[in-house]
């Protein structure tokens, strides 16, 4: 014999508030995550980061900041990152230091 669900429905104030509290624990628990696997990828790279001299590549930071490459040329144009070579089109290159600041910065 199956039970049949039921749907509570208390009233609408309380549903929408209901489904604004999980919006909001949602949304922090994938900030949380993110920032997990930001620590973590920093982690495992760092030797190889920190090591080399040469500069990164846009596909290198959108990695290395888990974010799309939209993203990133709305950060390159709010000056959020300045590449070195800003009279390129696509390919950027920048500084692993802007990078890191970058990342603390939005840490905190």
């Amino acid at each position: 014999m199956k039970s049949k669900k039921k749907k509570i429905f208390i009233c609408q104030e309380m549903d929408e508030m209901l489904k604004q509290r999980v919006d909001y624990l949602v949304k922090i628990s994938l900030i949380n995550q993110r920032k997990r696997w930001i620590t973590d990828y920093i982690e495992k790279n760092f030797a190889k980061f920190m090591g080399e001299d040469r500069l990164l590549t846009s596909k290198e930071v959108v990695e290395m900041l888990q974010i799309s490459s939209q993203t990133l040329g709305r950060r390159i144009k709010q000056g959020e990152l300045v590449p070195i070579n800003p009279e390129a089109k696509r390919n950027y290159r920048f500084k692993r230091s802007d990078v890191f600041q970058l990342i603390e910065k939005k840490g905190e």
